[in-house]
């Protein structure tokens, strides 16, 4: 899906696909993460930071890869609106369940 969503976005950035999605892939892993722990922890904060320094390692590291030339505040909308177009349908169906089906350990919590 996102990459049908990046292609829709940047439609005329085909050589620059690398960058939008794994640009994309990795703000999508970040919010999977978020959405899915029930406390942030300081060791996670910690974790996300060094993800994003590594995300820029490898973006200048790799430069043969990655079209730098493209990255603007443009560039970085689009990545934050398809990120969120392929996060937001997962993490909505993820709560409504969890609202209409609790597993055992929501409906022991809510009895509380």
């Amino acid at each position: 899906m996102i990459m049908f969503v990046a292609l829709y976005a940047f439609e005329d950035s085909y050589f620059n696909i690398e960058t939008i999605t794994f640009s994309a892939l990795i703000c999508i892993e970040m919010m999977n993460i978020l959405s899915e722990v029930h406390v942030i922890k300081p060791a996670m904060i910690i974790t996300i930071l060094l993800t994003v320094v590594m995300y820029f390692v490898t973006i200048i590291t790799f430069r043969s890869a990655f079209q730098l030339v493209y990255v603007d505040l443009n560039f970085l909308i689009k990545v934050a609106i398809t990120s969120l177009v392929c996060w937001a349908p997962i993490y909505i169906f993820g709560v409504v369940m969890g609202r209409c089906d609790p597993n055992q350990e929501q409906k022991i919590m809510r009895e509380r």
